[in-house]
């Protein structure tokens, strides 16, 4: 099952049907097209392919799209691999694995003799496959419109997180992971599946999609020179260096306010629960068809 978001990213996906279609043809005896015409649709279709028993799904679209495929997924034991094309703003699981950004090249790199079991958080009860996160930078995704993702591509969102970073807030929450505990003041809090979002490396340490961990961030200090300080180690690929971090690597998380704000966790880029929450990184959950270049 190919399923295509028309509407992601630069809005070119679905013209590159006839090539995916081309390609599969050598690998699979049959092949149906599905298109998403509104949001939900995605993992819809990824449950009828489980219930239909399919071998194979290949998603064209965003980070967005492999999402609400990996929530259709999650819901059956017997689940379909997963080959992904780039065709969103960030397609950040994909970079991951190695495709290329190129829509035409990322098509013919999957030989489909190669895969690999990842990992899936789960917020409660709510699946995702990136990230969760607390904070004005995670906030500001969802502030940007499909103009703007159309236009600007990923600067949409860097331009939106600057105009956050003024006016952030320091909340009072307190953080338990089976690695540790932090109570007391954040300005963001990330729970990453990966070492990486795109090509921001945060650490060197649990570079793994596929040992059950995630890499938690928790930025204590909203102050301009101090965050100066710990962006450019972030850049760097240093965050537990920085003083400013406090950083955990855990399977098991639980966040809750200490005050009386709402403050909302986003997931994957979406908006997801209120704290309290509680988070569990599932090991080798969903299988990706890797591309022929892929290295370990």
């Amino acid at each position: 099952m190919v399923i295509i978001n028309p509407k992601a990213g630069d809005e070119s996906s679905g013209n590159l049907k006839l090539d995916i279609v081309e390609h599969l043809k050598q690998y699979f005896e049959q092949i149906i097209v599905k298109e998403t015409g509104k949001q939900g649709e995605a993992e819809l279709f990824a449950e009828e392919a489980c219930l239909d028993q399919y071998e194979a799904i290949c998603s064209v679209g965003g980070d967005g799209t492999v999402n609400e495929i990996f929530r259709g997924l999650f819901k059956y034991e017997q689940r379909p691999k997963i080959a992904i094309i780039p065709g969103g703003t960030g397609n950040i699981l994909s970079r991951l694995i190695g495709v290329s950004v190129l829509k035409h090249r990322a098509i013919k790199s999957f030989d489909f003799e190669r895969s690999k079991l990842i990992d899936v958080g789960v917020c409660n009860g709510r699946v995702f496959n990136l990230f969760a996160s607390i904070g004005p930078v995670s906030d500001a995704m969802h502030e940007v419109s499909s103009e703007e993702k159309k236009k600007l591509g990923l600067f949409a969102y860097i331009k939106s997180s600057i105009e956050n970073l003024a006016n952030s807030e320091v909340y009072q929450v307190e953080i338990e992971t089976d690695a540790g505990t932090y109570t007391g003041n954040v300005d963001h809090v990330v729970i990453s599946l990966s070492n990486r979002l795109g090509d921001l490396k945060f650490t060197e340490e649990n570079k793994s999609l596929s040992n059950g961990k995630a890499n938690v961030f928790i930025l204590k200090n909203n102050q301009i020179l101090p965050r100066l300080s710990t962006f450019t180690n972030v850049l760097l690929g240093q965050v537990e260096r920085t003083d400013e971090i406090e950083h955990f690597i855990a399977s098991k998380i639980k966040i809750k306010s200490l005050d009386e704000k709402e403050i909302l966790v986003d997931l994957d880029g979406e908006e997801g629960p209120t704290l309290p929450v509680e988070i569990e990184i599932l090991q080798q959950q969903i299988e990706v068809y890797l591309p022929a270049t892929y290295k370990e």
